[in-house]
């Protein structure tokens, strides 16, 4: 082979490189928009959050100062009363008064530890999560063939929801 023949290759491997090397500086600047878009992005979405936040903090104080003399009025008219509330029925909706009752505030940490400490069985719901240890799995796993060899046992494995794949190659541009 001639001396010159070698020259021309390694030019042309040259050339292909360089336009390589303008590729990966083009996508570089590609990404470096791509985190500036996404930065003013979250700055815009913080700065709606706030003007929502102030309207809404607006609305909720109007519909706060209604409902305080909704109450007032509420108490100024004959109602109809159950056991449980009382109730004044107009046109665009019921106005409903619930009346106060005990309730009860639970911890249920607390109560849990309670239960287990009285043997109060019948009282923890107790729930098993079943999960496949993959990675355990796989480090005894070879492909020879297409076929799935267990390395412990030697054995071919065919198991349903185990198969063989090909991957595609992937494009990585580290810089």
């Amino acid at each position: 082979m001639s001396r010159k023949a070698v020259l021309d290759i390694d030019q042309r491997a040259l050339e292909v490189k360089v336009e390589m090397d303008n590729l990966v500086e083009d996508i570089m600047e590609l990404d470096a928009k791509i985190i500036e878009l996404e930065a003013m992005f979250k700055m815009q979405v913080e700065r709606l959050k706030d003007k929502f936040e102030e309207k809404q903090f607006y609305f909720k104080a109007q519909k706060e100062e209604k409902e305080r003399y909704l109450r007032e009025l509420f108490e100024q008219v004959p109602q109809s009363e159950t056991k449980t509330q009382r109730k004044v029925q107009l046109i665009n909706g019921d106005v409903v008064v619930k009346k106060s009752k005990m309730d009860f505030e639970k911890d249920a940490t607390k109560l849990l530890e309670w239960a287990q400490k009285n043997n109060r069985e019948e009282l923890i719901n107790k729930k098993e999560v079943l999960s496949f240890k993959w990675a355990d799995f796989k480090k005894n796993l070879v492909i020879e063939d297409e076929n799935i060899i267990d390395t412990q046992t030697g054995e071919m494995l065919v198991i349903d929801g185990l198969d063989v794949v090909t991957k595609s190659e992937e494009l990585e541009i580290k810089y």
